[in-house]
């Protein structure tokens, strides 16, 4: 698989915004628009402040910054020794949506390029993507610097990584969590302790740089950002990274993304067999509807299932991506009556969902064909980043 990053000034209903899009052999797997300017919060950690304490939600409402309140779930203990007042350090989980507010944990996540630091679970785990060779290879390598003072998890990119990136990377996280642990507390309401990368370096990161050939951006600060972080995790400059300034054509007009944008945020999507889906979110959940379209009585209907069923599936899981769409997800396929069909498309999505670096589960087939789905909520959907107040 060959990867591709691009980074574009983006007009999104007539406001500025940065277009990030992944593609993978050729073709668009992440898409994610970015206000021009707006700095998130999510990922951010902050000294905070516990204004008052929901037993019966078992959660805390937690101050993080001057204006800006969230949620913060508790377990029993938690909400015996946590009073309203205490100061505490929380990371921003998930961004606010609609009415609720920003979702806060007090596990801090550093993530790097190979490694993510937890003050958490103090244990070292391995992603379940590294082979067993590589994983002996770097518990030998790795178990000396751990010390128990933090949790640490191996990402399944570090087998590309050598022994002095790996160290390196090690000691810087291991300064940014001991800084926030050591002094957060005594800061005052507000502090920012660590600030996330945005979202360009965040792509970069999930990337192996096995597959990852080339980054190009028409703006020149997140050119001049990319770059200095391509200098600390790629110092063999495997990745090429390119400034884009030709004045006669904009990059987004370049890569058509005016059209991938139109696209994902329509409610049809047409199916290379001539069958369809229909993509609609609601509060609760979002279905995906599979119909056969243009269905030629002179065909085998059953053998058309299959293959449409097929196509959706794959086309599916694209978009569920694609359109950063999570939380509980539906997918009404056409009814199948051989259950050896119905094994083979719930293993083809497994398969197929599998290749999405945010954790998704199929969950089960039910006896009308519709298939439930989750996929962690991080961000919001495309439809939502459409209608955040940069963007409108």
């Amino acid at each position: 698989m060959e990867q591709k990053i691009v980074v574009a000034a983006f007009p999104a209903n007539g406001k500025e915004t940065i277009a990030t899009v992944l593609y993978e052999d050729g073709k668009p797997a992440e898409f994610c628009l970015t206000p021009a300017g707006e700095k998130t919060l999510l990922g951010n950690v902050y000294t905070g402040r516990v204004e008052k304490i929901q037993k019966s939600l078992a959660a805390a409402f937690v101050r993080f910054t001057g204006e800006q309140s969230g949620y913060l779930p508790l377990t029993d203990k938690e909400l015996t020794t946590i009073h309203e007042g205490d100061s505490v350090i929380v990371q921003v989980e998930k961004e606010a949506l609609k009415q609720k507010l920003p979702r806060l944990t007090m596990n801090v996540n550093l993530a790097g390029r190979w490694l993510v630091f937890t003050s958490g679970k103090r244990t070292m785990n391995f992603s379940r993507k590294l082979h067993e060779e590589d994983r002996s290879r770097l518990k030998k390598l790795l178990k000396p610097l751990f010390d128990s003072s933090f949790g640490v998890i191996i990402r399944t990119n570090a087998a590309e990584a050598g022994e002095n990136e790996l160290t390196a990377e090690w000691k810087q996280l291991a300064e940014q969590m001991t800084y926030i642990t050591a002094y957060g507390q005594s800061r005052t309401t507000g502090t920012c302790l660590y600030t996330e990368d945005p979202e360009w370096i965040r792509m970069i990161r999930q990337c192996s740089f096995s597959h990852l050939k080339r980054i190009v951006t028409d703006l020149p600060e997140i050119y001049s950002e990319t770059g200095n972080f391509l200098k600390r995790v790629d110092p063999g400059n495997r990745v090429a990274l390119e400034l884009y300034d030709d004045k006669m054509v904009e990059l987004f007009r370049v890569y058509n993304l005016t059209t991938l944008f139109t696209e994902l945020t329509a409610k049809r999507v047409w199916l290379k067999s001539g069958g369809f889906l229909v993509i609609e979110q609601t509060e609760a959940f979002c279905v995906i509807d599979v119909n056969s379209g243009r269905y030629s009585g002179n065909k085998d209907y059953r053998a058309l299932v299959k293959m449409t069923n097929a196509e959706a599936a794959e086309e599916s899981a694209r978009q569920i991506r694609l359109r950063q769409l999570s939380g509980t997800i539906l997918i009404d396929f056409i009814s199948m009556k051989d259950p050896g069909e119905r094994e083979e498309l719930i293993s083809l999505m497994q398969s197929y969902v599998s290749r999405d670096v945010v954790s998704t589960k199929v969950i089960d087939l039910t006896a009308l064909d519709i298939m439930e789905i989750t996929r962690r909520k991080v961000r919001r959907s495309l439809a939502e980043q459409q209608n955040a107040p940069g963007c409108r």
